[in-house]
């Protein structure tokens, strides 16, 4: 079996000790972390040193406890010649396992204790796996010299593990102390982000305040000017204008009662396209007449002689009309209060664009802040173990 093992024994062994916290500002966890863990590293560094130590130890002895199993004599032993090959073969497969496992922790690169025990726990576990067999067969005629190889690795497994556990406090601030750092940067991850949308807002907030007066000196320019006898004259100009085209349509309604579409249907029926204005102008004779000023429909009732010196006189009269309202409208000066209505609409659009901005960035803050609580919550925890209350 391998030495990690103990690592479960560790976890039931351990007792809860009293911790007095030491009390520290949130600010002052860097710098406490830091100097804590260069001291915690320089006795890694201590601690790993001691294990290359012992691994040099037990290397010389276990070379030694080979070279004095190497030499037993077999063949001075009463036993069958076929048992005698099973125990030199056995015997010489089991050193071969020794002088690997040798090997493996004389190369091993160690930086870490942690990482280091796993290695060193595979190394064993692989040894002793791979050397079972031919250790019980070797026994069969070695004994003493067997034991000796077996108590050694054993007692170098105890050794290695009395390391650890006497330094396990090390290992576990060194893990801890990572840990708590990645949180630390996260944190400090999420107070730039926090930061730089306070900013945002604060731009946001002046970006509003500016858009909302401007929003507010615009209606007012906008009332004031209601009240301008400039506004009233313009009024009073909408209203003849609209008096004016209102005689048109008046006219041009007025015009079609005088056309007999009947007679125009009946001259026209074998012509789709003359019936097809005829059936035009008859659903719409406003819209229809005003398309061209009469000229299509005039035109049918020239050629079916359906015309009359009334029917021209309403069209003359109707041309009069809408060509004095086409110059009465060139009179009338621009609607002012369209391009502050203009404006309005557009500073009223930027405002509450502006607001959603602003409550996307409230929303992010308010999830930013949430993993922040989190954290802090995870890492005060962390700290209370390691013996600090954050202030």
């Amino acid at each position: 079996m391998g030495i990690f093992s103990f690592f479960k024994k560790l976890g039931k062994e351990n007792k809860v000790k009293e911790i007095t916290l030491k009390k520290l500002a949130f600010s002052e966890i860097n710098n406490w972390i830091g100097k804590k863990r260069g001291e915690n590293e320089a006795k890694e560094k201590e601690i790993l040193f001691l294990i290359k130590d012992k691994i040099k130890k037990y290397n010389n002895e276990l070379n030694e406890k080979i070279r004095i199993l190497e030499a037993f004599d077999v063949e001075a032993k009463k036993e069958k010649d076929e048992i005698k090959g099973i125990v030199n073969n056995s015997r010489k497969d089991y050193i071969e396992s020794v002088e690997d496992f040798l090997e493996k922790l004389n190369n091993l690169k160690m930086n870490e204790v942690e990482e280091s025990m796993k290695k060193i726990n595979k190394i064993f576990f692989d040894f002793n796996k791979s050397s079972y067999k031919n250790y019980e067969r070797t026994t069969i005629l070695i004994g003493k010299e067997m034991a000796s190889i077996r108590d050694c690795v054993k007692a170098f497994s105890r050794e290695l593990l009395k390391i650890y556990e006497e330094n396990k406090n090390i290992v576990d601030f060194l893990k801890t102390s990572f840990f708590v750092e990645l949180k630390l940067n996260e944190i400090a991850k999420i107070n730039k982000e926090l930061e730089k949308i306070k900013k945002a807002i604060g731009y946001l907030d002046k970006d509003l305040i500016k858009k909302q007066d401007e929003n507010r000196t615009l209606n007012e320019k906008l009332e004031e000017f209601k009240k301008s006898q400039d506004y009233m004259d313009f009024l009073d100009s909408q209203k003849r204008l609209e008096i004016l085209k209102q005689d048109s349509r008046d006219n041009i309604f007025g015009l079609k009662q005088l056309i007999d579409f009947k007679a125009l249907a009946n001259f026209f029926h074998i012509n789709q396209e003359q019936m097809k204005i005829v059936k035009n102008h008859k659903d719409d004779f406003y819209k229809n007449f005003i398309k061209d000023n009469g000229k299509s429909i005039m035109d049918l009732l020239d050629e079916a002689k359906l015309s009359s010196n009334k029917i021209l006189e309403k069209v003359d009269l109707i041309k009069n009309k809408i060509k004095e309202t086409e110059d009465y409208e060139q009179e009338i000066k621009k609607d002012k209060t369209q391009e502050l209505y203009s404006k309005i609409k557009e500073t009223a659009l930027e405002i509450d664009n502006i607001k959603i901005e602003k409550a996307k960035n409230e929303k992010r803050d308010g999830k930013l802040k949430t993993s922040k609580e989190e954290l802090m919550s995870i890492l005060k925890k962390e700290l209370g173990g390691m013996g600090v209350d954050v202030a």
